[in-house]
This record gives C-alpha cells, structure tokens and sequence, in this order.
C-alpha cells in the first residue's frame, strides 16, 4: 500500500508538472527561470521567463502540497509577469487569492487564461484578484473580507526588500490556519539594498521577529531563486 501511494502521488504531481509546462511553453521565453540568472539591477531587463521559478524547486513544492492534502485555499503576494503561479495554484487549490498592484497584468492574465483553455475559465469563481499594494489599508481589508474562513497556504512573492517581506508577513500570516503552510519565494536574492528575504528568513528562524522560533522546510536548487516554508 505504501508504495502505491508514492506512485500515485508522483503520478499527480508529474501531471500537474505536464499542464503547467504547457503553460509555460506559451509564455515569455517557454522556459522555466534559470538557476544562474543575474539579479535584476538599475538599468537591466531581465529575461523574459515563462515563469519565475526553476522547474526542480517547483515541482518538489508541489510535491510538499499535494502530501499535506491541505489544499482549500490559497493566498498569495505578487501575480508576476504572467500569473504562472496563480495558474499552478488553479491546478491544486480549489480557491486561489492572489494580491497584485498591476490591474493591467491581472486583465493580461486573464487574455492569456481565455487563449490557453479556449474559453474564459476564470468565470468557473475559483479567482479572485486583490488590486493594490499589499500594505494599503484598503487591499488588507479587502483580503481579510474575501479570506474570512482562513487560507490553507500564503505564498509570499511580491516587493522582497525586507521590510516588505516583514510587512506581508504581520499582515496575512494570521489569516493561515493552524496546520497551513507560510512560504516565501526567492530565499537565495542577497543584493544588499535590493532583496531581503533570506535576512527575514534567519530572523523568523532565530526567533527574532515576535520571539518565536520557526523551523523552515527549504527548497533550492539555485542561486539565487528557492522556496522556504513553515507551518502556522
């Protein structure tokens, strides 16, 4: 039995990994972010991935999600060029938040959803799109309204200077139930002055922050990118 359930299981995830893939391919560059990008600087473009995660990191946090079977709602900061993330959620949750500051990438996501299925699938409800800041008065309520039963899973990607990080932390991590995963996007980014996560990582799990400990799951397999966890 056991070991029909870990080939289940990978059926699963190779299967959600097969449909985002497609997603992908019809994005941006059709590829995956690489591992050995150069963080983005003043007067640089970065290159125009597909999505903004390495595929090996993705996938085994995919893998982590589809173990817990806590998959009610999630919740996260930062849609990105092209909503691929929010597109993988869609694929495991059956409710999907997502705040993003941009209104014209969450109309652009929902062009690029009608042209990929054929039909305006985000009509099925299963979206919903906070637009503003993730600080602003009005956007926290807005998500407190919209996520009044608690999320299963907050994914935070949006601004990574550390008191950004820190401020969506403090604002939505009450909204995850006991049980629900907390994790956080880019653990590798150390460009002082520019990225803060891994700062605000060791902090949290020192103890730092509220006086508490947290121990992080972490996923890397890149320089620069990688996903780190805890439950709430």
């Amino acid at each position: 039995m056991p070991r029909l359930r870990e080939d289940a299981g990978r059926s699963t995830v190779n299967r959600v990994m097969k449909q985002l893939d497609a997603w992908v391919a019809r994005h941006g560059n059709g590829k995956y972010e690489r591992g050995d990008w150069v963080p983005m600087q003043d007067f640089m473009i970065p290159d125009d991935a597909g999505i903004q995660q390495d595929r090996d990191e993705i996938k085994e946090f995919v893998s982590l999600l589809l173990s817990r079977k806590r998959l009610g709602t999630a919740l996260e900061v930062g849609l990105g060029y092209y909503g691929s993330t929010h597109f993988l959620w869609r694929l495991l949750f059956k409710r999907i938040i997502t705040i993003e500051k941009s209104h014209e990438r969450i109309r652009i996501f929902g062009t690029n959803m009608r042209a990929f299925h054929d039909r305006w699938a985000l009509g099925d409800r299963r979206s919903a799109f906070i637009i503003g800041m993730s600080y602003e008065p009005a956007t926290v309520a807005k998500t407190y309204q919209v996520a009044c039963g608690g999320v299963d899973l907050l994914f935070i990607d949006g601004d990574h200077q550390y008191a950004s990080v820190l401020t969506d932390w403090l604002l939505y991590s009450p909204l995850v139930k006991p049980g629900g995963l907390i994790a956080f996007h880019d653990v590798g980014l150390t460009v002082p002055g520019h990225y803060g996560v891994p700062e605000f990582l060791a902090r949290l799990a020192a103890g730092a922050i509220d006086g508490r400990k947290r121990t992080l799951t972490t996923i890397r397999r890149t320089k620069h990118l990688g996903v780190a966890c805890y439950e709430q």
